[in-house]
């Protein structure tokens, strides 16, 4: 004799329709999903992109047009002479080569001694290796602002004041954050291509020049992005250091820019400010690919 399962209790075949009426598929379901996401996304989008939509509207307008409101996104006339007198209002172009300069100082530098130290951190056995690695990451926790005065001090006393030591020295020693991503890729790496190296005749430093830095170009790509970028938008440094003109960056040069006028020209500025950001824009763009590898394998 067979036992018979009272019909409250079977579980049912299949489950009823979300909203009464409509029976959708799976794929249905899905579609149905990326659709409602993407029109929840579509005001975010639009609310992020909108100052810069308003910064290249404005960069070809009238300085009229751009201070009327209900503001008019679509320049009438367009307006290309912006571009022009706002870059030769202040010798902009001297300020372009300060800033590249002190950038490529920066990477060159943070890069060689991050990956050094890093090889250091991965590979060399010391006592208190792992103690003073975290001491190391420690320092990320330290806002500049802390260390701001007893610098200046430092570098007044050293009469590096109005010069781009204390904007390019202090950035000898790599910085955290890169020394962690170093040193993270270099752990990834088999023991094996060590062992084959010492045995090939290696020393630590041709192991170092030969195997890792070819072996480490996404990281060293990353890093540079990086630090380009660091570099090329600090207000804070050259504000501090220098006093002539002469010496003056593209973000001090755009305070200066803007501090020049009454009323702010706010067509100019957008002009000047978007050919300041088009090195370290082409440069993300360049380097992406290499950027997002980078980080994913010292992750790892």
């Amino acid at each position: 004799m067979t036992a018979t399962t009272p019909s409250a209790w079977r579980k049912p075949t299949s489950a009823g329709p979300l909203i009464p009426g409509l029976y959708l598929g799976k794929q249905a379901r899905r579609t149905l999903t990326k659709v409602v996401g993407f029109l929840l996304l579509v005001p975010g989008l639009l609310w992020v992109l909108m100052p810069t939509v308003w910064m290249f509207s404005a960069a070809f307008s009238t300085l009229r047009q751009v201070m009327q409101f209900p503001p008019d996104l679509i320049p009438n006339p367009w307006v290309w002479t912006n571009f022009y007198e706002g870059f030769t209002f202040l010798p902009f172009g001297r300020y372009y080569m300060n800033s590249l300069f002190i950038a490529i100082s920066r990477v060159v530098l943070q890069v060689l001694a991050a990956s050094i130290t890093g090889y250091a951190f991965a590979r060399l056995r010391a006592p208190g290796r792992e103690f003073i690695f975290m001491v190391v990451l420690s320092t990320m926790m330290l806002p500049y602002t802390v260390t701001m005065i007893p610098q200046f001090v430092l570098f007044k006393n050293l009469g590096w004041i109005n010069t781009y030591y204390p904007l390019i020295i202090p950035h000898l020693g790599g910085s955290a954050f890169l020394i962690f991503l170093f040193r993270q890729f270099f752990r990834s790496i088999p023991e094996e291509v060590f062992e084959a190296s010492r045995l090939d005749g290696c020393n630590y430093f041709d192991i170092y020049l030969r195997i890792l830095m070819p072996l480490s170009m996404p990281v060293v790509a990353t890093a540079s992005i990086l630090v380009f970028q660091n570099a090329w938008q600090d207000l804070i440094g050259p504000l501090i250091y220098l006093n002539s003109t002469k010496l003056y960056t593209l973000p001090l040069g755009l305070a200066t820019f803007r501090s020049s006028f009454g009323a702010s020209p706010w067509n100019l500025i957008m002009a000047v400010s978007i050919l300041v950001a088009l090195p370290p824009i082409i440069l993300f763009f360049v380097g992406q690919r290499y950027m997002i590898a980078g980080i994913v394998v010292s992750e790892k």
